[in-house]
């Protein structure tokens, strides 16, 4: 059988970060990559990993199934994976998913014995990735940069640079992590470009492992760094167009082209070197109108508030959109009027039980999103209050569901009908970790 042997050895490290590297000519090269980088026995570990995983890719006999996120990061995720997948000769099929579930893992492993690949989906529910493993054949490996699950087992190969020392949420996207492992495999700097556009979601100029592909693509030509102010833009020369423009068009196609084959033009579009902007704008056009509806429901009382929490529930509002949409929103929420800065912001969608290319979820199913407008999120970093990604996948575990995200930011699939339970048990956490009684990550 075969097996990914690194993998307890690799989750044994789990946020080491030892002395500083100073001697061989392979770790200088390093350094001058990444100036950025605090190098110990983490990082060290984190190249040894993309390596190991590279060799497995190249050597193995199963096919390979690339299950990719919707937003503009997993879009660039999945094109970088299957353009270098392409370059070696590895048969792939690309799935496009919006949220991990027990039942739609369940879904993606039916496909039987082959090479699982998640790319910026899939830490936070690594645990449910390892158990399938134990009940179908197969082998996985997550490329992510979400709040890990920790998990042990050894068909699962977990390259979470969270896992290494390295914030998910500054120092690396999803996009870029499926980078430094694919261009392991072959030259791949004329994709660079790509992690560049993904690493849009991430604030401020780009640093870190981020800042790897940036160099790549600007070396490579297809990158030009304006400065100002200590602020850094990045235009994408091939479309004379910056970075973060590109990203919203390409979530855009992702989210709101969810079910009219979107994701999957948005990734053979960027193998391409091209960006299908007309498709953009169609489903923009369409975003925008029911996003013009959602914001008249909720200034017009939709918005319920509780003592630490305030929500909406958009019913099918969002119907034949992608549920992507729903944290979209959630996030303009978060700065608008009428939001209160210290509360967490919850938005329900009803969700959609067709999964393309997959099949359909049994039951019906409630996607809910969760942001921390700006003051909340410095509470949580003074640790003040709880990081969202503990609340949400606690809360959704209670209501029957799953959840995963970041500290200022995630989602979770549940039951309808669990919508109350969700909320009740957000409450009683929040309420719990400020008597101090509960743990946040």
């Amino acid at each position: 059988m075969e097996s990914l042997r690194l993998g307890r050895l690799l989750i044994s490290q789990k946020r080491v970060i030892g002395s500083y590297i100073s001697s061989s000519k392979e770790e200088i090269d390093l350094i001058i990559i990444c100036p950025n980088s605090i190098f110990g026995m983490g990082d060290r570990d984190y190249w040894k990993a993309l390596r190991e995983a590279a060799t497995i890719l190249k050597s193995s006999s199963k096919d390979a199934i690339v299950i990719f996120h919707d937003d503009a990061d997993g879009l660039c995720a999945g094109a970088i994976a299957s353009l270098a997948l392409d370059r070696i000769g590895v048969s792939h099929r690309l799935v496009c998913i919006e949220k991990l579930s027990p039942e739609i893992v369940d879904l993606i492993h039916s496909l039987s014995d082959k090479l699982y690949l998640y790319l910026d989906i899939g830490s936070g529910r690594a645990d449910l990735i390892a158990r399938k493993l134990d009940e179908k054949p197969g082998l996985a490996i997550i490329v992510d940069h979400h709040d890990p699950a920790s998990v042990d087992h050894e068909k699962l190969l977990h390259l979470n640079p969270e896992l290494y020392g390295y914030s998910g949420e500054s120092d690396v996207s999803g996009s870029t992590a499926t980078y430094l492992l694919m261009r392991e495999l072959v030259d791949l700097r004329d994709a660079a470009w790509m992690a560049v556009i993904g690493s849009a979601e991430i604030p401020g100029n780009l640093k870190e492992l981020n800042r790897i592909p940036l160099n790549d693509a600007v070396e490579r030509g297809d990158v030009q760094i304006s400065r100002a102010g200590g602020s850094e833009r990045y235009l994408i020369k091939p479309f004379g167009k910056p970075w973060n423009k590109l990203s919203s068009t390409l979530t855009a196609i992702g989210s709101a082209g969810y079910y009219a084959r979107g994701p999957q033009q948005a990734v053979e579009s960027l193998k391409e070197r091209r960006i299908p902007e007309e498709l953009a704008e169609r489903f923009e056009k369409l975003r925008r109108r029911k996003f013009a509806q959602a914001f008249a429901i909720i200034s017009k009382g939709g918005l319920r508030h509780e003592k630490y929490i305030q929500w909406y529930h958009l019913g099918d509002l969002f119907k034949g959109l992608g549920s992507k949409t729903i944290g979209t929103l959630t996030s303009m929420l978060s700065y608008r009027r009428g939001i209160d800065q210290k509360k967490y912001l919850i938005g329900f969608m009803n969700f959609e039980p067709e999964i393309p290319g997959l099949g359909r979820l049994k039951g019906e199913w409630v996607k809910v999103s969760v942001r921390a407008p700006k003051p909340l999120q410095r509470l949580i970093e003074k640790d003040e209050m709880p990081a969202i990604s503990d609340l949400t996948m606690r809360a959704a575990e209670r209501a029957g569901g799953s959840g995963d995200g970041h500290r200022f930011a995630a989602s979770a699939l549940i039951p309808a009908g669990g919508e109350n339970v969700f909320l009740e048990e957000y409450e009683r956490l929040v309420a719990e970790y400020k008597a101090g009684g509960l743990a946040s990550g």
